[in-house]
């Protein structure tokens, strides 16, 4: 991982414009979400427990269309940052 722009961590990837990384600047965490329909979204967080919980809300059963298998491998990549 690169030491001057941070450490970076693939969230998901279905193609060059289905993506969620997740980049760690020090004690901020910055979402990067790059879709197909509403282009490229980013999210700052000042702290890993307000980025969890971002995560727990975005990736909610009621909010997710895959399989709870994927939303839990999603959520624990969350948790490994």
């Amino acid at each position: 991982m690169n030491q001057q722009g941070g450490k970076k961590m693939n969230v998901y990837k279905d193609d060059n414009w289905n993506q969620m990384n997740i980049h760690q600047h020090g004690r901020r965490y910055v979402v990067s979400e790059i879709s197909s329909i509403e282009g490229e979204l980013t999210y700052d967080f000042a702290s890993r427990q307000e980025m969890q919980r971002w995560a727990e809300q975005r990736f909610s059963p009621a909010n997710f269309s895959g399989s709870e298998e994927e939303r839990t491998e999603i959520l624990a990549k969350f948790k490994r940052v």
